[in-house]
């Protein structure tokens, strides 16, 4: 196994470094993340930074194998209470930040900015491996469970990023969420709400129109085209999900794409680099793993090119010296409300607090209904 990490000196040497591996290694492939500060790389942006946490890292297996997924099943817990969370807001905190994010809405600013909400939790006693068993039973498609040196990384993301398969991209933008019921009625109702609900369409259009622009920096602009507004069903939640696609131009490669495209637009907002900045001002604390992405580069240069398959670091935490770290948010309109808001990302929140062995006021275990999947 090879590893190459670092930040943008590092990141330059990325394509030969896989092109090396996957001559010597053909059945090999890169696994990795990279950290949301590695934003600062493609853009001039001032964001703070974990000193422990390289903003990216790859290794290169030399075998990969592609296994059937496991679903694993979910389990009742003995839990500690919420007091034992660290938050970078408190309750006013949060409402201020909202109402700051509002003005610049109002200024013209921006148009929609992701604000997030940082969470601090020690694990108590519970193992990495028995914290992603008890996350996984949330059944997200791009759930992840990586060790390095800085951290351990465990991720439930239900997003896919983008995906690159030959020269055709795939991104897979998700705006829109509401809780489920156990109820099989209500739950045909809640889903029908948020296919209705414009606030939410609108926030997935915004996000939308601003990767058909990122891809329009890497793709034959007449191939992008969108599929708008399909419902991702999961166990405690439904999810609002479009896709862009596009055709790549013959010259890019994989560092033209992650360069055109990171951060995804979905958890920044836009104007995306606006958006960033004044999210750095308000939050006031480095993102890491959370927000960043993870994934898997596989293939030969030349001929078909790479496969690329990434997920936005939602649902995602790092585990650093018996700390678990993770952010979970909603992009802020300008009818948004701080109440709302934060019960939103406190749902999102509530499944690695439960992972992690954290009581959430309000919480019920939910129930894991094959109906509700197929209904």
């Amino acid at each position: 196994m090879s590893v190459l990490e670092g930040s943008l000196q590092a990141l330059a040497e990325l394509p030969v470094w896989l092109a090396w591996h996957a001559r010597e290694f053909p059945a090999g492939g890169a696994i990795g993340y990279l950290a949301y500060e590695l934003a600062s790389a493609f853009e001039s942006l001032s964001l703070a930074r974990f000193e422990f946490l390289p903003e990216f890292s790859f290794a290169y297996y030399p075998l990969i194998e592609r296994l059937p997924r496991e679903d694993f099943p979910p389990r009742v817990c003995s839990a500690g209470s919420l007091e034992t969370v660290q938050l970078n807001f408190d309750s006013a905190g949060y409402r201020r930040a909202v109402a700051k994010i509002l003005d610049y809405l109002a200024a013209g600013d921006i148009y929609q900015a992701n604000l997030t909400q940082q969470f601090s939790v020690r694990p108590g006693g519970r193992s990495r491996e028995e914290i992603f068993r008890h996350l996984s039973a949330g059944r997200a498609p791009f759930r992840a469970f990586l060790r390095s040196p800085a951290c351990t990384i465990i991720s439930d993301s239900p997003e896919r990023f983008f995906h690159v398969a030959g020269r055709r991209i795939v991104a897979s933008p998700i705006k829109g969420t509401i809780a489920r019921s156990r109820n099989a009625a209500e739950d045909k109702a809640r889903l029908a709400a948020l296919l209705a609900s414009g606030k939410d369409r609108a926030e997935n259009t915004m996000i939308v129109d601003l990767l058909r622009n990122d891809l329009g920096r890497i793709c034959q602009y007449q191939t992008i085209g969108v599929q708008l507004f399909e419902v991702e069903p999961l166990p405690h939640l439904f999810h609002l999900v479009s896709h862009v696609r596009g055709t790549l131009r013959p010259e890019v490669g994989v560092l033209e794409i992650l360069r055109a495209l990171f951060p995804c637009g979905s958890i920044t907002g836009a104007p995306k680099i606006r958006a960033m900045e004044i999210l750095a001002e308000i939050e006031r604390v480095p993102r890491g793993i959370s927000m960043g992405a993870i994934g898997i580069i596989l293939g030969a240069p030349g001929g078909q090119g790479w496969e690329m398959d990434f997920n936005v670091a939602i649902r995602t935490m790092m585990i650093h010296e018996d700390v678990a770290i993770f952010n979970a948010g909603g992009g802020i309109v300008s009818d948004s409300q701080a109440d709302s808001e934060y019960a939103e990302l406190m749902l999102k929140a509530r499944p690695l607090l439960q992972a992690l062995g954290v009581a959430v006021p309000g919480d019920r275990e939910v129930e894991y209904n094959a109906a509700l999947w197929m209904d």
